[in-house]
């Protein structure tokens, strides 16, 4: 036990009767509290309460146990040590010291108020011990009391207890601390284990994607157990590095034999590591007749003896590794054409486009047939077939299904082409021109005849009235506009209406004599005779609305122009005024006359101008789309689509920029680098999209219209494509995070955490890995050399093989003592889980084979472990002597020896154990990103050693009550 002791005195002052044996007995107390104090640290460090017992909850409070349980420790060995002592101090006097009484160490109010009379203060390693209240009764020579004092005692021990146990909590929080937090911090055993799992599983995959051969790929298990197992105890002893300023003096040792095998295994695959394996294996190896480095991993962990050759590192593996990654890739732009060109002919599929296309893309420097073969997807290429990631995750399948969707319905549901064309020969037609609204120039009401001024009118009533409607003249005339005459304008007048009719509007009434009561015998007629006329013109615009936005055209009206795919001349908008005129009329007419017998009898009962309006159809809001057609809409539609467009979309695909994109970039898609390709598509435009107002004629304006739709549409897939993109990286739809089973807030989690560290040890990782740990124990002047030895137990945590006391002394039963010796005890040190999200070949980024530019698998790696026994030494020397300090964790309970012979249950002492994890994301280029290697990521899950749900034997069965039945653990019971 470290300790160190100090007092100081005062001005000295002369002994005098009581007071001299105050201070006698004072001195003594004070002694005797001093050594009462390094005997109960000795005993709480290698017993330290951490689980408080349930009787003393509320004496013991659980962030301050250690420190409640020494104020107890040492009032109990103060008591036990002066209670019931005198001290002769001369004279026939003595003086007896009487600690603060407990009447019983079983009651938790004594216990509380033998709490309040011990406080600690420590500092620098220096711990102030003061018991409150103790009794200072000095007597003469005839027993007779002369004075009873209380003094507060205090006594300063030099110790490291308090900063051992405050290390070992660290160590244990350490050891418990998340990969995001610990990322997030820098510190913390999850940002070790990322330090080693990320590099190891993305360089694992990175050597598979784009070196490996994809009829054998090098890693049918990307996590296999034995590598993780490695790396979790590089890592855990890399924790104590860093918390303790030092690590187990055994760990190297144990570690070779496991490390090498590791290393060896990865030098077979994906590594260029040379070292004669079998060489160290030999001298590693105890046994003289293991030679090769193959027997040497068949036997677990060695104890190597004697100096360790010369052998890899963790620095050189994982440098190594990071050797495999390229995280950049290229954007091609010709899926989005391709997408452009399916939409501007109906049934327009790959197979036909390919067939068009792939010879001439063939001999381009742009496109390996690699390259090409994944991105037509040919039957037999297995490396973008997708069809079980449908199956297992809906998210995915909802994304897969939509952008399907999208391509079938590019395929199927749309003809561009056609819409163009049909876009091209429509007419919009207005009323244009009103020269003489429809009106009439008189009375449009019967007249009423009077009765003739030689009859009474008294006399007579009127018996009946008739009125007649007719017309009398109809003259009309309809000019159609029927050639061009010059004018190339698109918007013009193309039918002149002029119309007059005259109505007759007669009426006849009659009276009779109401004297003779005879039938009627007087009548009386009169008629009158009005004009309604009417002059307006229909005016029509031909293609409008396009986006080529034509304003002069040389044929319009009249046939002829180029380019000519037809036998004869096109026909342009011919007969456009006969179109015009039958929708507005409802008929077609040939000649003057045939209007004016249309006129005729559709009005012969004019009376008013209402109905004079609706005679002739007039309806001054007309306004619609009148479709004409080519003279053969076929021929024109094949002259666009392989005359004009194939060329057009052969060289855009040949010419357009790739996007230069990094995976995290792809990742982060705030905004899609997809949107990027829409530059390279603005150039390619401007070259076969002309800005000009003069065309030809109607086919070459269907054709520039062809033309534009095209690119309209790449721009529209760049956008709907880039769109799914970024609902698969951000947002509600964050797929990644559902890969992950819920762990992030967004995937900017992953972004800034793990794989922003990526990239750093991509750029330092080797000096990053030498820069590990370092801490060192605070300590005051008084405590010289401190050196600290850090012993686990086992130093080795096996996740395969659980250990017995034989080959672990440190194994004991749950809450059994050092001397409860007990072979048949089996202790499992550690358990690793894994869960391989997708498996091969992984979560496409935007899952849809011609754009697959990342696929993306993620792997859940779980551990479990608990030591038998930790202990932490911390010695400090000088040239006369040396004394040291351990504390231990060990699974057993704590008793207090009480003053009065009994024993206090105050709690246990709980093993140091851990639960971590790894959430890995791994993000591959696809074909389509980066045309090499053996496209796809995550383990092969047709692989016997890689079912995707894996966990070693000792998973959820760590400690000491490992059942040896349960070696095999069933899939179900994997996390």
């Amino acid at each position: 036990m470290i300790a160190a002791t100090l007092q100081t005195r005062g001005e000295p002052e002369i002994d005098r009767g009581t007071d001299r044996a105050i201070d006698r007995g004072e001195a003594y107390a004070t002694s005797e509290i001093r050594q009462a104090t390094v005997r109960a640290t000795d005993e709480v460090v290698r017993s330290p309460v951490t689980s408080v017992d349930s009787d003393l909850e509320g004496v013991l409070e659980g962030d301050t146990a250690f420190e409640d349980q020494t104020r107890l420790t040492i009032l109990a060995e103060a008591t036990r040590a002066l209670d019931g002592r005198e001290q002769t101090v001369g004279q026939g006097r003595t003086v007896a010291v009487s600690m603060p009484e407990v009447d019983d160490w079983t009651d938790n109010d004594d216990l509380e108020s033998a709490l309040d009379s011990v406080t600690l203060e420590e500092n620098d390693g220096i711990m102030d011990v003061t018991i409150r209240d103790v009794e200072f009764a000095v007597r003469d020579g005839d027993g007779d009391l002369e004075t009873a004092v209380t003094r507060n005692v205090t006594v300063s021990v030099g110790t490291t207890m308090m900063e051992l146990h405050d290390r070992v909590e660290e160590y244990e929080t350490h050891l418990n601390k998340g990969m995001l937090e610990s990322i997030e911090d820098r510190e913390g055993y999850g940002y070790d284990l990322a330090k080693r799992m990320w590099p190891l599983t993305w360089g694992k995959a990175y050597y598979d994607r784009l070196l490996g051969d994809p009829a054998d790929r090098a890693f049918e298990n990307v996590t296999p157990n034995e590598h993780t197992e490695v790396m979790a105890n590089d890592a855990r002893l890399t924790a104590q590095q860093e918390v303790f300023g030092t690590q187990d003096d055994y760990g190297n040792r144990v570690m070779a034999g496991p490390f090498v095998c590791m290393a060896y295994d990865l030098s077979e695959s994906a590594l260029d590591l040379n070292y004669d394996f079998d060489d160290i294996a030999a001298q590693l190896h105890p046994d003289e007749n293991v030679s090769s480095v193959d027997d040497l991993c068949a036997d677990g962990v060695v104890s190597p003896d004697g100096e360790l050759p010369d052998m890899p590192t963790i620095e050189e593996i994982i440098s190594g590794l990071l050797g495999n990654i390229d995280k950049s890739g290229t954007i091609q732009g010709h899926p989005f054409a391709d997408m452009a060109m399916y939409e501007m002919e109906a049934g327009l599929g790959q197979d036909t486009l390919e067939a068009e296309m792939r010879e001439g893309l063939n001999e381009t420097e742009r496109f390996s047939e690699e390259y090409l073969e994944d991105y037509y997807d040919d039957d037999e290429n297995e490396r973008t077939d997708d069809t079980t990631i449908e199956d297992e995750n809906d998210a995915i399948s909802g994304v897969q299904d939509s952008l399907n969707d999208l391509r079938n319905d590019a395929v199927f549901d749309y003809d561009q082409t056609r819409n163009a064309i049909n876009d091209v020969y429509t007419v919009n037609t207005i009323v244009g021109s009103i020269s003489n609204p429809p009106s009439s120039d008189g009375l449009t009401s019967h007249p009423i005849p009077r009765l003739p001024d030689e009859y009474d009118a008294s006399n007579h009533t009127e018996h009946n009235r008739n009125e007649h409607t007719f017309n009398t003249e109809v003259d009309a005339r309809i000019d159609k506009v029927t050639a061009d005459n010059g004018n190339s304008n698109l918007d013009r007048s193309l039918v002149e209406v002029d119309i007059e009719i005259e109505m007759r509007y007669l009426t006849y009434r009659y009276w009779n004599d109401t004297t003779t009561n005879s039938s009627f015998d007087v009548w009386e007629s009169a008629d009158r005779h009005t004009n309604y006329t009417a002059s307006f013109e229909l005016d029509g615009e031909f293609a409008p609305n396009l986006e080529t936005d034509p304003s002069d055209v040389e044929h319009v009206l009249d046939s002829g122009g180029s380019p000519d795919p037809y036998v004869a001349a096109p026909n342009n908008w011919e007969g456009a005024a006969d179109e015009v005129t039958k929708e507005f009329f409802g008929s077609n007419f040939g000649s003057h006359s045939s209007f004016e017998d249309w006129l005729e009898d559709r009005s012969r009962n004019i009376e008013s101008t209402s109905d004079f309006r609706s005679a002739i159809n007039y309806d001054d809001s007309f306004d619609e789309d009148i479709p004409l057609s080519p003279r053969n809409q076929d021929q024109l539609h094949n002259h666009i689509v392989w005359g004009d467009l194939m060329k057009v979309h052969n060289e855009t695909v040949a010419e357009i920029e790739p996007v230069e994109a990094e995976i995290t970039e792809m990742l982060t898609a705030d905004e899609s680098p997809m949107r990027e390709i829409n530059e390279s598509v603005e150039e390619m435009e401007s070259e076969f999209v002309t800005e000009h107002d003069d065309f030809d004629n109607g086919p070459d304006i269907a054709t520039m219209e062809a033309r534009q739709t095209y690119f309209n549409t790449i721009y529209k897939y760049v956008h709907e494509l880039a769109s799914e993109h970024e609902k698969v990286t951000t947002g509600g739809e964050n797929l990644i995070n559902d890969l992950l089973g819920g762990l992030l807030d967004s995937v900017n989690d992953i972004i800034s955490g793990p794989m922003d560290l990526l990239d750093e040890m991509l750029g330092s990782g080797e000096e990053m890995l030498q820069d590990e740990g370092g801490s060192e124990i605070d300590t005051s002047d008084v405590l010289n050399d401190v050196h600290v030895d850090v012993d686990g137990s086992p130093t080795y945590h096996s996740s395969q093989a659980a250990v017995n006391q034989t080959e672990v002394p440190a194994v004991r039963a749950a809450g059994a003592g050092p001397l409860e010796i007990n072979d048949d005890i089996d202790f499992a040190p550690m358990g690793t889980g894994y869960n391989n999200k997708v498996g091969q070949p992984g979560f496409p980024l935007v899952p849809w084979p011609p754009l697959f530019y990342l696929q993306v698998d993620a792997w859940e790696i779980e551990l479990e472990g608990e030591y038998a026994r930790f202990e932490v030494e911390a010695t400090s020397g000088d040239p006369s002597v040396t004394e040291s300090t351990t504390y231990i964790r060990e699974d057993k309970d704590v008793v207090l020896g009480t003053p009065d012979g009994h024993g206090l249950e105050l709690g246990s002492t709980d093993p140091i154990s851990y639960e971590n994890s790894q959430s890995v994301l791994v993000v591959v280029p696809a074909p389509q990103f980066l045309p090499q290697g053996a496209p796809g990521v995550g383990d092969n899950q047709l692989g016997g050693d890689a079912p995707g749900q894996l966990c070693s034997p000792l998973w959820g069965e760590t400690g000491p009550e490992f059942s040896k039945e349960h070696t095999t653990p069933v899939k179900e019971d994997c996390p």
